[in-house]
């Protein structure tokens, strides 16, 4: 399975606004300059974000970007469902084992289920995993409660 970038970028936004001193909102153009990501492309994200309820929105002089919840109970699964919709497994029919054996419609179903079961209990097991992984677990302990980093006075 392949990660997108979006979930990567995803992440380290939501650690960006943890360790934020004083969780004060950090506008899109900070986040995109810190990441070296294009704004436009970051945008995306946060939208994501904000629609998943992971980030709050502020668009006043003072507004920008901030968690709407605590890092303590946002997983990576959180946020790679929000950035790239990962929960589900999508697995395509398998049409090519019509071709290569036509006329065994049974046994193609039953291929087909025998395989499909298994990609779902690997898809299972694997959101199980990312669920178990909150995003607090990746940075040094008690450095988000009050945040440490100012992002803003930064060059």
């Amino acid at each position: 399975m392949k990660i997108n970038k979006s979930t990567q970028q995803g992440i380290y936004v939501l650690l960006m606004l943890a360790l934020q001193q004083g969780h004060t909102p950090l506008k899109s153009q900070l986040i995109s300059q810190r990441l070296a990501v294009s704004d436009s492309y970051l945008k995306k994200i946060l939208r994501k974000l904000v629609l998943a309820g992971l980030v709050d929105s502020s668009a006043s002089k003072d507004g920008g970007f901030s968690l709407k919840q605590p890092i303590t109970e946002i997983s990576l699964f959180d946020v790679s469902d929000a950035v790239e919709q990962v929960g589900t497994l999508q697995m395509p029919p398998m049409e090519l084992a019509q071709r290569l054996f036509p006329g065994d419609e049974q046994h193609i179903r039953q291929s087909e289920q025998v395989a499909l079961q298994a990609f779902e209990r690997a898809n299972m097991a694997f959101n199980e995993k990312l669920k178990r992984v909150t995003l607090d677990q990746l940075l040094e302990a008690d450095s988000f409660q009050t945040g440490v980093v100012d992002w803003q006075s930064m060059s």
